[in-house]
C-alpha cells in the first residue's frame, strides 16, 4: 500500500481543510498555516509560522509571494487559539479582510480563515466573516 500523507491532497470539502490544519488545535503557542492550491485545489505547497501565546505576525508579503511563486489559484489560512475560544477577534477580521484584498490583486482567492482549538474548528466564511 502507497504512503499516504496525513493530510489530503486536495481541499475538496470543509473536512478536508479541517483534517489539514487541526494539527494547530494542540499548540500551546499561536500558529498559523497557510495552503496554497492549484486547479481543482490541490495543495501546492504549505508553510506555517509560530508566535507568541497570544499572538503570531502573518508574513503578507511571504505569503503573496509564494502564491505568486507556486501560480497558486487559492489560498487557505489557519491559525489556532491556544485559550480554547474560536470567537475570532477584532485583529483575526482585519488579518481576514487585508489578506483577502491583498490576494485579489494578484488574482487569487482567499478560500477561508479557520481558527482551530483543541474543541473546534470554526470557520469565517461559513460565519459570512469572509
Amino acid at each position: 500500500m502507497p504512503f499516504m500523507p496525513p493530510y489530503p491532497r486536495q481541499i475538496r470539502t470543509r473536512d478536508d481543510a479541517h483534517r489539514l490544519f487541526a494539527g494547530l488545535g494542540r499548540g500551546r503557542q499561536e500558529a498559523i498555516g497557510v495552503a496554497f492550491l492549484g486547479r481543482e485545489r490541490t495543495i501546492l505547497g504549505l508553510r506555517h509560522a509560530w508566535g507568541r501565546n497570544d499572538s503570531v505576525a502573518v508574513p503578507f508579503a511571504r505569503i503573496a509571494r509564494d502564491a505568486l511563486l507556486l501560480a497558486a489559484r487559492a489560498v487557505l489560512i489557519a491559525h489556532n487559539h491556544p485559550d480554547g475560544d474560536t470567537r475570532p477577534s477584532a485583529a483575526d477580521l482585519a488579518l481576514t479582510r487585508r489578506l483577502s484584498q491583498g490576494l485579489a490583486a494578484l488574482d487569487v482567492v482567499l478560500l477561508d480563515h479557520l481558527i482551530v482549538t483543541g474543541a473546534g474548528i470554526i470557520s469565517l466564511h461559513e460565519q459570512g466573516l469572509l
